[in-house]
């Protein structure tokens, strides 16, 4: 691990918990009030910090743990999956961006341009996922066998 990672390990280890007691109260919150828009933002802003804590913890363990190798099969898998969902991520853009043109009502401007930022934003992640994280973790048995032999003087027979 790098010693500038390292510093931030023990933070991300305490936000973890931090952000689910945080969730947790704030769904409590969500829970007392029968305002539904009030109710819903709380209950939103909650599951956002659950969603903070999994993805601190994603972080330890990807600073303290080797990661495992994502296999052409789920390579597949996930080119597939996440097609479907950058389409769909593009289509609720484009539905709550013209609605959120299309109101007047500060309450639902509140709550349209709070889907808005997060339809961008999971836009945004998804295609990133998709140019980077699976392309370059991507690693081939036909890569780990050139791996193994490449430099061997045996080339898989004994002696040579």
């Amino acid at each position: 691990m790098l010693s500038e990672h390292r510093k931030y390990l023990e933070l991300f280890v305490k936000m973890i918990d931090i952000e689910k007691s945080y969730a947790e109260a704030l769904s409590e919150l969500g829970n007392k009030i029968n305002h539904p828009v009030l109710r819903s933002i709380f209950i939103a802003v909650a599951n956002d910090s659950i969603k903070h804590s999994q993805l601190y913890k994603s972080i330890t363990e990807l600073l303290t743990s080797p990661q495992p190798v994502i296999s052409d099969s789920e390579l597949e898998i996930i080119s597939k999956e996440i097609e479907k969902h950058i389409e769909t991520e593009a289509q609720m853009i484009k539905i709550v961006g013209e609605a959120l043109q299309h109101t007047n009502d500060p309450r639902l401007k509140l709550i349209l341009a709070a889907i808005y930022e997060d339809e961008v934003k999971h836009h945004k992640i998804l295609i990133d996922i998709r140019e980077n994280i699976a392309k370059k973790e991507v690693i081939s048995e036909e890569d780990i066998w050139e791996l193994i032999w490449r430099d061997s003087p045996w080339h898989g027979t004994p002696g040579g």
